[in-house]
């Protein structure tokens, strides 16, 4: 298990660095004029990775949110059919499976934990506890509490996955709605950061005399700096302010 982790790791850091030696290219050429300038961009590589990373960890934990709803749906069949929480696990791993066919779904890989543990007579509430800080979602974090609590006390586990459920759908279609009104800004933001760079490929490809002394002087070069170290850091600002979490 630690070496998928590492191999993981390994390939999204592979994929980061590709992805930076682009964009490097890209601006090398645009901005500069001049291959040489790659060396200096290197700096940019530490910046796509982070926006790189927190994309693919914002998108697996909406993955894990997802996931998690259906998971609630099926147990919640289970145990209202008479079912054990250890037995309800079991059914919602082959149902979750069928469910999720292409690839491997984080839902699926966390749920054949929690059974491989039951197997291995481990606590159930234990298994959703680590399924929860694996996922790093607060919401399975508040179940796997609220479950531990309920097996502690004798509770009633079918009406705990039901305000379960209701919660979290109730907190998804809030994020949906709020996304869905920041699409628009969102569009807009990122029009008008790379706006700068388009104009100057335009005018590059139309008419190249106009940019010639924007790379023949060391002014030029230092305006071409300013404007990519400003873009990156309205970046990282909009994205701050327009940040939704679930």
């Amino acid at each position: 298990m630690r070496d998928m982790i590492y191999s993981e790791r390994w390939k999204e850091l592979f994929f980061s660095v590709m992805a930076g030696e682009g964009i490097i290219i890209l601006l090398a050429v645009i901005g500069y004029d001049s291959f040489i300038w790659i060396l200096p961009l290197q700096i940019l590589l530490l910046p796509v990775h982070k926006v790189l990373k927190g994309k693919r960890r914002k998108r697996r934990k909406l993955q894990h949110i997802a996931g998690f709803r259906e998971v609630l749906q099926s147990l919640m069949t289970s145990l209202q059919a008479g079912y054990s929480l250890e037995n309800a696990c079991r059914t919602s791993l082959r149902e979750i499976s069928d469910l999720y066919r292409s690839g491997n779904h984080p839902t699926v890989e966390q749920l054949q934990r929690i059974v491989r543990g039951i197997e291995l007579n481990r606590p159930v509430e234990q298994m959703f506890m680590e399924y929860a800080q694996e996922s790093q979602a607060e919401e399975i974090y508040e179940f796997a509490v609220v479950l531990h609590i309920a097996k502690s006390t004798g509770g009633n586990v079918v009406d705990i996955l039901k305000n379960s459920m209701e919660h979290l759908q109730n907190k998804m279609e809030v994020a949906e709605e709020l996304q869905v009104s920041l699409s628009g800004r969102i569009f807009e933001k990122n029009i008008m950061l790379f706006m700068p760079f388009g104009v100057l490929l335009y005018l590059r490809l139309a008419n190249p005399g106009y940019v010639d002394s924007l790379y023949s002087i060391p002014a030029g070069n230092l305006l071409m700096t300013s404007v990519i170290a400003g873009t990156v850091l309205c970046y990282f600002w909009t994205e701050k302010i327009m940040a939704v979490e679930l």
